[in-house]
């Protein structure tokens, strides 16, 4: 309740009580009439207004959720297209990236190109930076992400691909 609110319902408690006094009632008689006319206009003035509880529980929001990791990333491939969406080629790059640093190529050194192609495949590393990459390119830098993984030895890292898949698409 605000301090207006409560102003104006003794306002209209003293209006009504004077009002019923000019009309002959006994005073009162008059009063308990314009307290009743106050509280009229106190609950009425009330009926609209929300109760803020300060420390009462709070009901927190529930975290917006984006799905698994797994479904965001087959999300991100466009069968229609063949393209690939950011977030997988984002993560296969850090994969490789891994990868070749374990074997010390370099992918941001110009003088390894010719060693991290020879590794991956002529070109790989450039279309899997490239605006649009491909599904094949994909493939193609999973296959060598499994390729580097086998040629590490006491790699405490599993592939990326099981060898069943492999034989699917062979």
């Amino acid at each position: 309740m605000t301090l207006g609110r409560g102003i104006v319902a003794v306002v209209v408690l003293i209006a009504a009580t004077v009002g019923l006094m000019l009309f002959g009632l006994e005073p009162v008689f008059a009063l308990s009439g314009g307290v009743l006319a106050g509280t009229v206009v106190l609950l009425a003035a009330l009926r609209g207004s929300e109760a803020v509880v300060e420390d009462g529980p709070r009901e927190e929001p529930a975290p917006a959720t984006r799905g698994s990791e797994i479904s965001r990333l087959a999300w991100a491939f466009n069968p229609r297209t063949g393209v690939a969406g950011e977030i997988v080629s984002r993560r296969v790059r850090a994969l490789l990236r891994r990868r070749l640093a374990r074997r010390g190529i370099d992918p941001d050194d110009p003088a390894q190109r010719s060693r991290m192609d020879a590794v991956l495949g002529v070109g790989l590393w450039q279309r899997l930076n490239g605006r649009q990459v491909q599904n094949i390119d994909i493939r193609n830098a999973l296959d060598a992400a499994d390729r580097l993984a086998a040629a590490s030895d006491g790699s405490d890292e599993q592939t990326t691909r099981s060898p069943t898949r492999k034989q699917e698409r062979t």
